[in-house]
This record gives structure tokens, sequence and C-alpha cells, in this order.
């Protein structure tokens, strides 16, 4: 099994921000949206973790136009970006911006939010325990949970095949971070180790291309006790 290699967790270099941002996303980037809504409601409330250069928001809003998202991500040059897609997009109405870490949101009230989303975030935090925990604290009851990331592969060598595959025409820095992510990403069974402990099924997780997997959930009541006891 290929080790965990962590990397930064936040890409909050200039640079490193403006290449990401620069990466053709919108095939990831539609398939997120078009699976959220296809699971069904998720409310008028949305809380994005990880929200890079809000381009998943961006496209949910062109979407649904009744819905409000807070958008959150630890990098400020990953922010500084999203301004300026936003007021592109005319969504600055609908979309408000929050720089803080997704481990610990305390300015958030319990169940405040009819939808956590999350995409990518996942594989950038050393500790992803805390994480999960605080998605699952901030979800309202009968509220949806969608959270999409890499999934670490077997071998090095797997690794430079989906390289070629997704990232071959992209440039050598796109290449080297999506390398360095996959290094970086939790495996299926850690993954659903960690969702377990945060109080959701691991059944709720799953491969859902040969590279992501995805937990999709909504929030019983029952599940909420069974955490607070």
């Amino acid at each position: 099994m290929l080790p965990r290699t962590l990397e930064p967790e936040s890409m909050d270099d200039p640079a490193e921000a403006a290449s990401y941002d620069d990466m053709n996303h919108s095939a990831v980037n539609i398939r997120f949206v078009d699976d959220l809504l296809a699971g069904g409601s998720i409310g008028n409330d949305i809380l994005d973790l990880g929200t890079g250069t809000a381009q998943i928001p961006i496209l949910l809003c062109e979407r649904m136009p009744e819905i409000r998202i807070m958008a959150l991500d630890a990098a400020a040059s990953m922010l500084e970006l999203a301004i300026y897609n936003i007021e592109i997009a005319s969504a600055i109405e609908r979309i408000q911006l929050m720089q803080g870490d997704a481990k610990a949101m305390d300015d958030f009230e319990d169940e405040m939010f009819d939808c956590v989303m999350c995409n990518s975030l996942i594989h950038h935090l050393p500790e992803p325990q805390p994480t999960f925990a605080e998605i699952h604290r901030l979800t309202a009851i009968d509220g949806r949970i969608f959270v999409r990331d890499l999934c670490r592969p077997d071998s090095a060598d797997a690794v430079e095949a989906l390289v070629v595959q997704y990232a071959g025409k992209e440039s050598d820095v796109a290449q080297q971070l999506f390398r360095q992510s996959l290094h970086a990403a939790l495996t299926l069974d850690e993954v659903k180790q960690m969702v377990a402990a945060a109080g959701m099924s691991p059944d709720a997780v799953q491969m859902t291309s040969d590279r992501h997997w995805t937990l999709d959930v909504r929030k019983s009541a029952a599940c909420q006790e069974g955490t607070a006891s």
C-alpha cells in the first residue's frame, strides 16, 4: 500500500493559487454539481468548505437561483481570486466568502446549514477527523452532507497513470499539484473509519470514479442522538 505523503494544508502561495484557478476543473466541477443535485434536496442555506476560488458555488448558483452559499477557505490567496470570479459571475449577493479553518468552525451554530458540501479539501488536512465531525455538527437534521475527494492509489505507478490520464495536457506545475494530491489522499477504508467516528454511516462512502470517493448522506435525528450519547 502506498503510504500517505502530506502536502501543505492550505494553498496560500499566490502563484500556486493562480495555477490552480487556471487548471481546467470544469468536467469535475460540473459532475460534482450534477451528482449533488441528482441526490435530492439541498435546501437554501449551503456551506462550502475548502471553496478555493469558488468555482463550484458559482456553478451551483447558476443552477439553483434561490440558494445562498457561505464559502469558506483557509487561504487568503484563493479567496482573493474567488472575489474576482464571483464578481464576474454576478453572484456577489448570493455567495459570501469567509477565511476560516474547517477543523474548528466555532463561528457557526449547530445544525446551521441545510447542506454542507466539500470538494477536494480532505486530502489537504493532516488530521481530517475534526473536519468530518464539524461537517456533521453543522448540518441540520434531514440536511444533506456531500463530500468528495481523491482516493489514494495503491502504488506510485498507479499515481503516475492517473497523472498522465487526467493532467497530461496541463502544465508541469499542474501535474505536480495533482500528483501531490493523490499521494496525500486517504484510502476508502480510512475515510469510512473517520466517517463512522463522526457519527455517520460508513456505507454512505462509495467510490464514484477511478480516483474519487464520495460521502453522500442525509443527517438523521437518530444519528445525532447516537453522537451525543
